[in-house]
């Protein structure tokens, strides 16, 4: 071979050889990508800007004091409108064109379910507040991690409720969508140990119907003396008004963020008497507090922002687990997610606190504004506090708080 052709060999070789270190210098180098798929319309529209808020905030702070590996981390948000379809479509453009490495936010059981599968064959992590008991199911690799405790807490909490207010037959209604389903079945397990029964058949509605007065009728030929209805607040609002103009006369149970200040504005005092209970942020706790003040909410203590508080520690975790993984791959992010929840470690509630100490080689223990954040193997939360409360006058009277713990 002569001089002039190993010359143009080495050039090519050169030449072929720049762009991938380049490359590898880019990604070292290019901003960390993380989905913020909230609900900021529909069912979930009340609660969804309150936890995009917070994954902007700590994401904005984070950036701040210099990123994540010495990396900007980059927020692609999007909107749900509580739907799965649309859910499907924004996880896909997150995946396939942004690249992002984890997708955080997801309200709706539904739309976490609908997303799953993307997520699973991209390796890309969930993290999200559902309380469809379906949740771990489809959750093969262990990519996935709930802040909300599931129906079957839930259900335990509001069928005690009822068996201590007296009510042993009640009916039961919700929209068709896995969420009402699972509940559903819970209430009826759980009303049946209690010593009570569902009252003729659970029925599911399609929602964003025109009228509901089909159902409110249903409901009430039942002659059920309580009613549960596993609604969202845009739902429930509707079948609770056919309810009343039918001239129900008996107990309503629901769930809290079905009557929020939303509801309350559009009823008036015929909110008056219905029970509902929902998990609920550990109130006075420091992580709390912190979450409060860095969304610019004063700790009053009350419950505020109980999504908000959620999604705060949805984005925290990830982030503690990429810096602490030194990786952006999801089965090594969710491996650390694990390490961090649930220790062993000192305790830290900040990503500034968690960092540092990641930097000396010491283990840490996340403990979360909502909850302590300790995950079972199949990356549901170990425990949650529960409230119980009476609406009274239009405000939520408080009648018995409790910890659900899951073996």
């Amino acid at each position: 071979m002569d001089l002039s052709r190993r010359l143009f060999i080495s050039g090519a070789t050169l030449t072929l050889a720049a762009p991938a270190l380049l490359r590898h210098g880019l990604a070292q180098s290019a901003p960390i990508k993380i989905g913020s798929l909230t609900p900021l319309s529909g069912g979930g529209g009340p609660y969804g800007p309150e936890k995009a808020k917070a994954h902007r905030a700590v994401v904005d702070l984070v950036n701040t004091a210099g990123g994540v590996l010495g990396r900007k981390v980059e927020l692609i948000a999007d909107n749900t409108e509580t739907n799965p379809e649309v859910a499907v479509r924004a996880a896909r453009k997150m995946i396939d064109a942004d690249r992002v490495c984890a997708i955080a936010g997801t309200w709706a059981s539904s739309e976490t379910l609908a997303i799953m599968p993307l997520c699973q064959d991209a390796n890309v992590v969930q993290v999200y507040t559902g309380s469809s008991d379906y949740l771990p199911n489809g959750d093969r690799k262990g990519l996935c991690f709930n802040l909300q405790p599931l129906n079957q807490a839930w259900c335990v909490a509001l069928a005690d409720l009822a068996a201590k207010r007296g009510f042993l037959e009640v009916a039961f209604a919700g929209p068709k969508n896995d969420f009402a389903a699972s509940m559903g079945e819970s209430f009826a397990s759980a009303l049946r140990k209690v010593g009570g029964k569902i009252v003729g058949e659970p029925f599911y509605y399609n929602p964003n119907q025109v009228s509901y007065r089909a159902e409110a009728e249903r409901l009430i030929a039942t002659r059920a003396p309580a009613i549960f209805i596993a609604g969202y607040v845009t739902d429930f609002t509707a079948v609770y008004r056919e309810l009343v103009r039918g001239g129900y006369k008996g107990k309503v149970f629901t769930l809290s963020f079905a009557v929020g200040p939303d509801f309350k504005k559009v009823v008036g005092s015929a909110a008056d008497g219905i029970l509902h209970g929902s998990p609920v942020p550990p109130v006075g706790k420091d992580a709390y507090d912190v979450y409060l003040n860095l969304v610019c909410l004063k700790p009053n203590g009350q419950v505020q922002a109980p999504y908000g508080c959620a999604a705060y520690d949805e984005m925290n975790l990830l982030l503690l687990a990429i810096e602490g993984a030194k990786s952006t791959e999801g089965p090594r992010i969710a491996e650390y997610i694990r390490r961090i929840a649930n220790g062993p470690g000192e305790r830290v509630t900040t990503f500034a606190d968690g960092a540092k100490l990641i930097s000396t080689g010491k283990g840490i223990n996340y403990d979360g504004a909502s909850s302590s954040v300790e995950f079972l193997p199949n990356g549901m939360l170990k425990s949650r506090d529960f409230a119980l409360y009476e609406i009274q006058k239009g405000e939520d009277t408080l009648i018995l708080t409790t910890t659900s713990i899951v073996d």
